[in-house]
């Protein structure tokens, strides 16, 4: 490894991602394959256009104009409610909601989609860097391929939804009355010098320096649950290295030096797996939590989404092939791949529980250790999934190394809020 002399300054790349010609999509669904980068177009029109016109003129810059819920009590003048009576707050509830307060938003429906938001603009500026270098720099698309023939095509896809989601949430907020989320005056971490990025763009996340989180392996394959206080080893030690590079490379082809960009694309195959398996959880964790019923349907249907992200990226994951580098030094292990299914077939499937194959959710305990096993996403409590626990798991993760404490106090203050969020009855 004191061979891989890799820059790391890690920043996002706010190049725009395809999206709006859906003909020109169609066109453009075919595999993947080594090609010469002057052939390819890098999409210009994307979602991303649509998050930046919903963080417009009403987007929300000034950390101290995000109230928490106990100031904001007081500002109501609620701060001393246990000597109204409680008929008195009944009636006021009612009245409220007779109004249109929030359009029919509680202020934790307001304070869920809030985070998502600001979660959902994060992934789109860690999924935009990906993007624009799975698209635009031969090398590692070539390494991204390696772990499957359409995996550049999958960045790109995910990168697409992920800036749909921002756009929308932020858009259904204003729709609602209610400020948008904006993280630009965060912008302030560089972007990787390699062919492909926007290098003058400025960045909210870090892909230089990543500690990634790999006991998602074991755990979906597990009957255990974190949420019973389980916990997972790493299938793949992966501390301190980068998920893109931040210098053209050669190609993993090279007798020499490949390994280095096909470390870095392993890297990223399980980064990829690991943010999604994240957002699967978090959006999980806030379905008991949210009230109106399209605040409900926007949790579910969008977090639907991340778990499909997830399930795609763990399987190529299971791809990613053993490194060594030049002095025969192994750097990226060997993982535990099924054996060929018996030929002829005896109606047996010879795999083990911890096989690469093995990508669907092993059942496992919930809801009460009593229960049968069930297959399910998990964690899905506060506790493990929520906020708080994503604000930390991405920190954890390297994303915000070179970022400042106003950053992680903005985040902190929005996750606060949201996992404060409780469903309320009529």
């Amino acid at each position: 490894m004191n061979d891989l002399n890799l820059t790391r300054s890690g920043q996002l790349n706010t190049e725009k991602v395809s999206q709006s010609d859906q003909i020109e999509k169609r066109k453009q669904k075919s595999k993947t394959k080594p090609l010469n980068m002057q052939d390819i177009p890098i999409h210009e029109d994307s979602a991303r256009n649509g998050a930046e016109k919903a963080n417009s003129p009403t987007s929300v810059t000034n950390p101290k104009g995000l109230l928490g819920r106990r100031t904001f009590m007081k500002r109501l003048g609620l701060g001393g409610t246990a000597l109204v009576p409680a008929s008195t707050l009944l009636i006021g509830r009612t009245a409220a909601k007779a109004a249109g307060f929030g359009r029919g938003l509680t202020r934790g429906d307001v304070a869920i989609l809030r985070f998502l938001a600001a979660v959902e603009i994060l992934e789109s500026d860690l999924w935009q860097q990906y993007n624009e270098l799975a698209l635009g720099n031969e090398s590692y698309q070539l390494g991204l391929n390696v772990l499957d023939g359409d995996e550049a095509t999958y960045v790109n896809l995910n990168t697409r939804d992920e800036f749909s989601h921002a756009a929308f949430i932020n858009k259904y907020l204003e729709s609602k009355g209610h400020q948008p989320v904006s993280l630009e005056e965060f912008r302030r971490l560089p972007s990787s010098q390699a062919t492909g990025s926007n290098k003058t763009a400025k960045r909210l996340t870090n892909l230089m320096q990543l500690t990634v989180d790999t006991s998602f392996y074991s755990r979906y394959r597990s009957a255990l649950n974190p949420d019973f206080g389980a916990n997972f080893p790493q299938i793949v030690d992966l501390v301190n290295v980068p998920g893109i590079p931040d210098s053209d490379l050669p190609p993993p082809t090279d007798p020499v030096n490949g390994f280095m960009i096909q470390l870095i694309a392993n890297t990223a195959g399980f980064h990829f797996a690991s943010i999604e398996q994240g957002g699967a959880s978090l959006y999980q964790s806030f379905l008991p939590k949210a009230t109106n019923h399209e605040v409900i349907r926007i949790v579910g249907a969008i977090g639907g989404s991340e778990i499909q992200h997830y399930q795609t990226w763990t399987d190529k994951a299971g791809n990613a092939p053993m490194l060594t580098d030049n002095h025969g030094n192994t750097v990226f292990p060997q993982l535990p791949s099924a054996p060929a299914l018996p030929n002829p077939p005896d109606g047996t499937d010879n795999a083990a529980g911890n096989d690469t194959n093995q990508i669907f959710a092993t059942p496992c305990e919930f809801i009460d250790p009593n229960l049968p096993l069930c297959s399910v996403i998990r964690p899905i409590s506060t506790q493990q999934g929520g906020a708080v626990a994503t604000v930390a798991f991405f920190r954890d993760d390297g994303l915000f190394i070179g970022q400042g404490q106003d950053f992680l106090n903005r985040l902190n203050e929005l996750a606060e809020e949201a996992d404060e969020a409780r469903r309320e009855s009529d």
